[in-house]
């Protein structure tokens, strides 16, 4: 088994436990953009748990995808504003977060994170658990970043991730049998999957289980401190 020379971490439902804040989040913009509808629950929860970006999700809830698609921005800054003030509240990072982004450092393998969040919406978040010391700014990747497409689509490593280890962090081979995506969803899976490397499943996340599990993903956790034990493998 080759070494982990790239920890690629998921956001929401993997490092940070966020279901509460986006759904919280999804209903606040409802009631500020279309008072008359509110989504149902059911429909919100399959859509977090599929990993599904920011406007796909929207486009799905809304009642009218044709007008949703004509104030498409109008929708986004609004829930990207109520996020800031409301729905960062209500994040916590999960049991080990701290842990495992440490014995990452300590061994020295990059972290990334690549989500399909807003960078900095990320960045607030590790600031306010005191986690931005182990994520480089340069390494989180979101939906907006440059060069990255949205996952399973393996751009954002290819176009992003490469060239900045290379450029900025003095890396010089980036290996894709050495990436390891940690995540929780089948988007996740299938993005190590199109990158050519190993992923582990974390179990307790939002991800649906049977789909997940049919992929057959090469580690499974049920907390983010078994993540260790695999690096050091």
């Amino acid at each position: 088994m080759p070494p982990t020379t790239l920890a690629i971490f998921d956001f929401d439902g993997t490092l940070f436990d966020t279901h509460e804040s986006i759904s919280q989040t999804i209903q606040l913009t409802f009631h500020a953009l279309l008072p008359a509808y509110g989504p149902p629950q059911s429909e919100v929860r399959r859509l977090i748990a599929s990993g599904a970006g920011l406007s796909d999700t929207f486009r799905a809830l809304h009642p009218n995808p044709t007008t949703f698609n004509e104030n498409e921005d109008a929708w986004i800054d609004k829930y990207r504003a109520l996020y800031a003030t409301h729905g960062q509240l209500l994040i916590r990072a999960f049991p080990g977060a701290r842990d495992v982004l440490a014995a990452l450092k300590g061994h020295h393998v990059p972290v990334a994170i690549v989500s399909n969040k807003g960078v900095a919406a990320v960045k607030t978040t590790l600031e306010q658990n005191g986690l931005d010391g182990y994520v480089p700014e340069d390494l989180i990747i979101g939906d907006k970043t440059p060069g990255a497409q949205r996952k399973p689509d393996p751009a954002s490593f290819a176009n992003v991730l490469v060239p900045t280890l290379r450029e900025k962090h003095g890396v010089g081979e980036v290996p894709a049998e050495g990436v390891l995506v940690i995540g929780d969803t089948v988007a996740d899976i299938k993005f190590a999957r199109n990158i050519g490397g190993r992923v582990c499943w974390c179990r307790y996340g939002y991800g649906d289980r049977g789909a997940c599990e049919a992929l057959a993903p090469d580690f499974v956790v049920d907390s983010l401190g078994e993540v260790v034990g695999i690096v050091k493998e």
